[in-house]
């Protein structure tokens, strides 16, 4: 038995080295940036984030020799997309190598004083009280010119507060100064190369390393980086301001931190917990709309012409949806990768007067997505399709609710005509919407999607499934709608109507569908040998199985409608089965949404596309994403982007699709938003 006195020396030598470690470990860099702060990653250690993603299928797949020409590409153009970045500090995630001795953060913010801006308010009321007083004007003339005033003023603010931008990394170099001293003489070589000046500035006693590079034609201003090492933290900024603001907070807190910040704490706070113990390899957190003025500010402004969709949906209540956050693990024990992020979107506080009992406000109304324990999919689904995602709405209110956005966007008080056209006009369909649409609308609803090969860029089929509580009501509107439309078709299979709504600007070849043929990806639908034409993806709708069914394609609806015997079922999938059970052990039960996606069937259209040079083509949801993401944004519209990845480079797809296993999430609606959990299996489903 050890000695007692032994025993407590121990305890006090470990609560020492503890106490060691806590004074000489660098600051985490949620409590050195501010709440300005609008986008952020920190990878609190990135050797073991590489060791356990390079351990994932996807790790896998990209360490494949296979790959690597397509990789090499793919980093090659990550860096392009990222030159301002680099431009800006000198500093990419390559050159970190070997200097950091703990985390990494990156970030993006929108400086701004909060304060000021109030105070400024604040004095624009006051005079603007003092103008209407010594002009003798009435109690309601006088609210009415303060009211311009302030309004005035705030417009001019907000128009000021989107025009800042900054960029931050911090380095935790504990243990490599002598590595990130090599990292700065690196940097300022590299900076005078381009013709940088170099200079030097003090802030808070600490020495600040200052390159002004020279100002291009294309630039805003003259594009200026700040170094310095400071407490084993390596610190770059693009904005003094923003040193000065991370420096000062190495001494004192001054109540301004992204660690305080309401959004930023929910979120990681849930994701903590959801964790379980579970160490996070990366956290994460926005808050969109100034990432999106941010992002904006940083391209020159606005170059888009039309409809300001930012604009929009922050007039119509959406900016309740503050930010969200979450963490992410690679290959745990269970998962191959892990994530729960919290969407942190508060009620609305009442004040005195205010009798609304909504969530949210104007549009933002829509946002209702009750819990419900039935969630799992319908005996109809198909076992071989590509995604799955069922989810609980309030359809027949959010209808109602887009009212204040639908005629903000048109920029004119049209939706109620809208209504009332349908229902009055003699050479309409005469259509009481409220009663003949909106009153049968369950709060359920489906979206489904798989592939028709050959590959094209119009291959992935959509559907959408929203469930009614009286079919034959809604099928009767339906035909009253499409009947005299002449862009419709109409369509009859196994007793169902089906309307398809032809494309009238392009030339539309007969399709002719193999009722016989099975369904999913194991026996793919292949076209019939006189079908060389294109296929013009039209769309498609009919009531069957209780929902509304909504197409990209007409032979969707046809397969969805075809009677299939229950093990052809998806909840009857041995894939599906390990997925819903992976959820409900990170917690799914009564949730909102619910998703389960083959990802490699999700991938397949957008990878082939890659392979045959016509991404930029691509109809797919992804391939949208994907195109959105490398398309600039003063591009013209429908402008369609040169391809900037080289798919000659990429394997077959049977040589990827191994590496590709399913994966799922579900969302539930809390008090405070809604959360977000999910994981990707293996391909194995060991």
């Amino acid at each position: 038995m050890a000695h007692p006195l032994l025993g407590k020396i121990a305890v006090a030598l470990s609560l020492s080295l503890f106490a060691m470690t806590q004074t000489f470990a660098a600051k985490p860099s949620e409590t050195l940036l501010p709440n300005t702060t609008k986008v952020y990653i920190s990878v609190p250690d990135v050797d073991k984030l590489r060791e356990h993603f390079d351990e994932t299928q996807i790790g896998l797949l990209l360490n494949d020799p296979v790959m690597q020409p397509f990789v090499e590409d793919v980093q090659n153009q990550i860096r392009n997309r990222l030159s301002e970045a680099s431009v800006r500090l000198g500093l990419s995630w390559d050159d970190l190598e070997g200097v950091y001795g703990g985390e990494v953060a990156m970030a993006l913010l929108q400086p701004w004083d909060h304060e000021a801006a109030a105070t400024t308010l604040e004095a624009a009321a006051v005079e603007a009280t003092a103008q209407a007083k010594a002009a003798g004007k009435n109690a309601e003339d006088a609210e009415a010119a303060v009211d311009a005033a302030v309004k005035k003023v705030q417009k001019s603010l907000d128009a000021e507060r989107q025009k800042q931008r900054a960029v931050a990394m911090l380095v935790d170099v504990t243990d490599h100064l002598a590595q990130a001293n090599e990292l700065l003489a690196k940097v300022a070589a590299n900076h005078l190369d381009k013709g940088a000046e170099q200079s030097s500035i003090e802030l808070a006693g600490v020495s600040i390393a200052v390159f002004t590079q020279p100002k291009r034609e294309e630039d805003v201003d003259a594009r200026v980086s700040f170094y310095c090492i400071h407490e084993d933290q390596l610190v770059a900024a693009d904005r003094e301001d923003v040193i000065a603001s991370i420096l000062a907070k190495f001494t004192e807190s001054s109540g301004d931190e992204l660690k305080d910040f309401e959004p930023y704490a929910k979120s990681m706070a849930y994701a903590q917990t959801a964790m379980d113990g579970t160490d996070p390899h990366l956290r994460f957190f926005l808050e969109p709309f100034g990432y999106t003025e941010v992002k904006r500010a940083y391209s020159g402004g606005r170059k888009k012409r039309g409809t300001d969709m930012l604009r929009v949906l922050q007039s119509q209540g959406f900016t309740s949806i503050k930010g969200l956050g979450g963490q992410i693990s690679f290959k745990t024990d269970e998962h191959d990768i892990r994530h729960h992020t919290l969407i942190y979107a508060p009620a609305i506080k009442r004040g005195p007067g205010d009798l609304a009992v909504t969530k949210y406000d104007r549009a933002a109304r829509m946002l209702e997505f009750p819990n419900k324990a039935d969630i799992a999919p319908r005996a109809w689904v198909p076992r071989g399709l590509a995604t799955h995602l069922t989810f609980n709405w309030k359809m027949k209110d959010a209808f109602w609710y887009a009212e204040s956005l639908v005629n903000e966007i048109a920029g004119d008080e049209v939706f109620k005509d809208v209504i009332e056209n349908i229902q009055f006009d003699p050479h309409g369909p005469q259509i009481d919407i409220k009663k003949e649409f909106t009153a049968h609308l369950g709060e359920s609803a489906t979206l489904l999607s798989d592939y028709r090969l050959p590959i094209s860029p119009k291959s992935e089929r959509l559907m959408l499934a929203i469930e009614v509580i009286d079919p034959a009501t809604v099928m009767k509107t339906v035909n009253k709608a499409m009947e005299n439309d002449p862009a419709a078709k109409k369509r009859e299979h196994n007793g169902h109507v089906i309307w398809e709504l032809l494309n009238e600007e392009a030339e539309v070849a007969e399709v002719q569908i193999d009722f016989d043929g099975g369904f999913g990806f194991d026996d793919p639908v292949e076209p019939q040998a006189e079908e060389d034409k294109p296929f013009i993806p039209n769309s498609a709708v009919t009531v069957a199985n209780g929902h509304l069914l909504i197409s990209t394609h007409v032979d969707y609806i046809v397969d969805i409608i075809e009677p299939q015997p229950p093990a052809d079922s998806l909840i009857t999938a041995a894939d599906f089965k390990a997925v819903t059970e992976a959820l409900v052990s990170l917690g799914s039960n009564k949730d909102s949404f619910r998703l389960f996606t083959r990802t490699d069937e999700a991938y397949r259209v957008t990878y082939e596309l890659l392979r045959q040079g016509k991404m930029p083509e691509s109809e797919s949801l992804l391939g949208k994403v994907l195109n959105a993401m490398f398309t600039s944004e003063d591009a013209e519209e429908d402008e369609l982007r040169e391809q900037q990845l080289d798919g000659s480079k990429l394997p077959e797809f049977q040589v990827v699709r191994r590496y590709l296993g399913p994966a799922g999430f579900f969302i539930q609606t809390v008090d405070d938003g809604w959360t977000v959990s999910g994981c990707l299996l293996t391909k194995d489903l060991k």
